[in-house]
């Protein structure tokens, strides 16, 4: 990559963070240069970059790892995780959250997660968005906290690295 200023990951406000991880080998920072030099080469403008695993397997700290590479660019990253855009717990009632199936069917808000990150980081016009909804810890709603877009990024071509182990269901890929 090229030698440029680096610019700033920004972060959801949600409690349930976990920090960058140390590099683990030379191995993997050369495969996160790797991919964030392939990422980074997709487009100059606003990418978003979906990151799809199963639970435990490393998703958050290679999203952790690829934002902050690419930032390294001089693009600034938003990074956010579908964790933090659940259905609040007071609603569990309305839906089985016992079963794997209905945590599968329900624990997300996906239309939220929608409305609040993902259109906005595809929309050049939008001017905000939010990282967080409700706070899988401490259940605080997060939506009004938005991060300002122009102000982080007047190019716009800030990338959003988000994490979730569902990507594939067909209530995030429609529109």
């Amino acid at each position: 990559m090229d030698a440029h200023e680096t610019a700033e990951v920004h972060h959801s406000p949600s409690s349930w963070q976990q920090p960058c991880p140390q590099p683990a080998s030379a191995e993997r920072t050369t495969l996160v240069e790797d991919i964030a030099e392939r990422v980074l080469a997709l487009s100059p403008g606003r990418l978003l970059i979906g990151i799809d695993g199963f639970t435990a397997a490393g998703k958050t700290s290679f999203g952790h790892e690829l934002a902050q590479r690419v930032t390294k660019s001089g693009r600034p990253a938003l990074r956010a995780t579908l964790d933090d855009f659940k259905n609040p717990w007071k609603d569990r009632h309305l839906y089985d959250r016992e079963s794997g199936e209905g945590y599968y069917r329900n624990a997300y808000a996906y239309e939220t997660a929608k409305h609040l990150l993902l259109d906005p980081t595809r929309s050049p016009e939008a001017t905000s968005c939010a990282l967080c909804s409700i706070d899988p810890l401490t259940q605080e709603d997060h939506a009004a906290q938005t991060t300002p877009l122009a102000e982080v990024d007047p190019l716009p071509r800030m990338d959003a690295v988000v994490d979730n182990r569902d990507f594939a269901r067909p209530k995030l890929l429609t529109s």
